[in-house]
């Protein structure tokens, strides 16, 4: 029996493998796909003689229509919810849970029976979801239970999303179901009729689309985009194509950057938008390095808006300061310290602002050469260079502080000739005022990029803040790795309060994200953490443990000297610098191995 099961999220994709290793006869293949990309997998599947496929929810839903093989579901079950519930039940902020009837009914039982609050509000179909989410974020929800698109919209939207996951008894009854209904189905496929103009050979990836974003046609380079081009974003693309004509801008797929013109094709019977996407690289045909880019429909899934769950008080006043100033367009200048969030802060303005439809590009100052900030500037092969491919988007200049004298001369150059029409948004782990009496940042670039400031304290200094994170990203990582766990001991949780974080939310953040992936009962216990502390990366030094290999060539010991400091100053470039006694030049220069 062949089986195609087709997973809506990540950790389901892992907990299917892992059930299915225990089942003999039966031929499966796992993929992850939720709603529209989850029924083109199906399709394919289909096409391709399997007999049965199993899916999950809103996704199970829309499979069921759309083939003739078997669909079995895999149930959101009783445990399933007491599961996420446990999780939630202490945390203050205010709650609901969004799903169809039958989810929505044993909610209510549940939360009945064990006392626990949380609102729920049934929906019927997948286009109520968003305007459901809508008006109960207007009512001061700010944690969403839900499938996947209900998460994906909530945190859309800058709310928290728990996914309600499926547990291995859900799984293991979707199999036995399965075995029962092995029936064999011939396969068919239809093909869309494609325009011989579009040349099947070419450098450039070309995908046509229709007008609710499924892909009628693409090349081979096309094809191996297809998977990574999110149905929603391409109808949207549509839409807007038909609407204001054709469009430039910049994406990222298969993380790398590609510069994207979308045109409208037009034929008696009906219309295409044609996708033209061609790789951006620097003057030497080299890729860029050290540059992303996030759109609304698939940046919120990519950075979690956790970082941001807050009851420190000043914490609470930078977020208010950020939804004020994201109405803005003035440039903002963003201080704190390393794995503090600067760049998730970022994204939440430009999530906050009219130019979150269109990109935000996010360039990472200390890993990128000479020759790509000329094709970010002015283009190189690219004639109006990366910055110009959509002026209606966000750029965000990460680390600006390890810019050269050389860059930071070439980027104040580009801001007198071509400013009005950009938003910037940059940070910085130190404040460069207090370099400008070492003449090492130029005055100018930092006035034109400075008119707002906000300042994200460290975590050490929001303590308060910490259960609040703790939880949501134990709920994160029970998404990615399939996991149920209900929460942290006690004495586990103080145990994390101890602490001095000097890697701050990120150090937090791979420290729970060890603690998810190790635990074997359905809390993180306190003996867990311990020995995840021990072995942390961002651990701080004493310098009694210190050791650097001396075996070297004089370069290799320098480079292990730079390296015990970096790690002892918490990844605090400037510290560093200032403790082996070099600019922040110099060291740069040294990491880069010159």
């Amino acid at each position: 029996m062949k089986i195609v099961a087709i997973a809506p999220y990540p950790g389901l994709k892992e907990l299917i493998e892992s059930t299915v290793s225990e089942e003999g006869n039966i031929e499966v293949i796992v993929e992850v796909g939720d709603l529209q990309q989850g029924v083109e997998i199906a399709k394919r599947a289909e096409a391709n003689g399997v007999d049965v496929i199993i899916s999950r929810g809103g996704t199970a839903a829309l499979i069921q229509k759309e083939v003739k093989i078997p669909v079995i579901e895999i149930e959101v079950s009783a445990f399933d919810l007491l599961r996420i519930f446990t999780l939630l039940k202490d945390n203050p902020d205010k709650k609901g849970i969004v799903g169809f009837e039958n989810v929505i009914e044993n909610a209510i039982t549940i939360c009945s029976l064990l006392d626990i609050d949380i609102a729920a509000f049934t929906v019927y179909k997948e286009e109520d979801v968003l305007p459901k989410l809508i008006e109960l974020q207007k009512s001061n929800y700010h944690i969403i239970v839900g499938d996947a698109i209900t998460v994906r919209h909530a945190e859309s939207l800058g709310m928290n999303g728990f996914l309600l996951t499926s547990g291995r008894e859900s799984v293991i009854k979707a199999f036995e179901e399965a075995k029962k209904v092995s029936n064999l189905f011939f396969p068919f496929m239809t093909e869309a009729l494609i325009p011989k103009e579009i040349i099947e050979q070419s450098e450039t990836a070309f995908v046509v689309i229709d007008h609710d974003g499924s892909i009628a046609y693409s090349n081979i380079d096309g094809k191996q985009m297809q998977n990574a081009l999110r149905r929603s974003i391409m109808e949207d693309w549509f839409k807007q194509v038909m609407t204001n004509g054709a469009m430039t801008t910049v994406v990222e797929v298969n993380e790398e950057v590609w510069n994207l013109k979308a045109t409208p094709l037009k034929f008696p019977k009906q219309t295409f938008v044609l996708l033209s996407l061609s790789l951006i690289t620097n003057t030497q045909g080299k890729k860029l390095q050290g540059v992303r880019v996030n759109t609304a429909f698939h940046g919120t899934s990519l950075k979690s808006l956790s970082w941001f769950s807050a009851q420190n008080s000043f914490m609470k006043q930078m977020i208010e300061k950020a939804k004020v100033i994201s109405l803005q367009e003035e440039s903002v200048w963003i201080l704190g310290e390393d794995g503090t969030g600067k760049e998730q802060m970022a994204y939440l303005m430009h999530l906050g602002s009219k130019r979150s439809p269109h990109p935000f590009l996010v360039v990472e100052c200390d890993l990128l050469s000479e020759e790509d900030w000329d094709v970010l500037l002015s283009g190189g092969r690219n004639s109006r260079g990366v910055f110009g491919a959509d002026e209606n988007g966000t750029i965000y200049l990460k680390k600006i502080d390890q810019l050269s004298a050389n860059v930071q001369n070439k980027l104040i150059d580009f801001l007198r000739q071509d400013r009005s029409s950009y938003r910037f948004i940059v940070s910085s782990i130190v404040d460069i005022e207090k370099r400008f009496e070492q003449d090492d940042f130029n005055h100018e670039l930092y006035y034109q990029l400075c008119e707002l400031k906000l300042i994200i304290p460290p975590l050490r200094e929001r303590i308060e803040d910490l259960d609040g994170l703790t939880h949501l990203f134990i709920n994160k990582f029970n998404y990615d790795y399939g996991k149920q766990l209900a929460g942290i001991r006690a004495d586990a949780m103080q145990e994390l309060k101890s602490q001095r974080w000097p890697g701050n939310v990120d150090q937090l953040k791979q420290v729970l994200k060890e603690s998810v992936i190790l635990a074997e009962g359905p809390f993180i216990e306190k003996e867990e953490i311990d020995q995840i502390l021990k072995t942390n990366p961002f651990k701080e030094s004493n310098g009694a443990g210190s050791s650097i290999d001396m075996t070297g060539t004089l370069k290799e010991i320098e480079m292990e000297i730079i390296k015990q400091v970096l790690s002892e100053e918490g990844m605090n470039h400037s510290k560093t610098a200032e403790r082996l006694g070099i600019n922040r030049s110099t060291l740069w220069r040294k990491l880069k191995g010159e």
